[in-house]
């Protein structure tokens, strides 16, 4: 984490427990948009939302496939990236003191 605005990204993305579902679900396997929308019983569009909010947090990263059938076509595929998330004083401190 590199600023206060990081820390807070990745705060606000976990702070909804549809997205911590979501987080989770990818961790066991990369998903598509629509599978996470079936699978929650959620609107794609709401789906779309989250996966973005944790995509900017930097928990996730979608990457496109070209699938073939019924006809050619991409589709994007969100995975869990690796990190590591430790927030100690420390951390505190260091973002504190780039406040200025």
């Amino acid at each position: 984490m590199e600023s206060p605005e990081d820390l807070v990204k990745v705060g606000r993305a976990l702070a909804n427990p549809l997205r911590v579902r979501i987080l989770l679900m990818l961790a066991l396997e990369p998903t598509f948009i629509q599978d996470i929308a079936q699978r929650l019983h959620i609107p794609y569009a709401l789906a779309h939302m989250h996966l973005k909010i944790l995509e900017e947090a930097g928990l996730i990263e979608g990457s496109y496939v070209v699938e073939e059938k019924p006809r050619p076509h991409l589709r994007k595929v969100y995975r869990v990236r690796d990190f590591r998330l430790v927030i100690d004083r420390q951390l505190l401190e260091r973002l504190a003191e780039s406040l200025g």
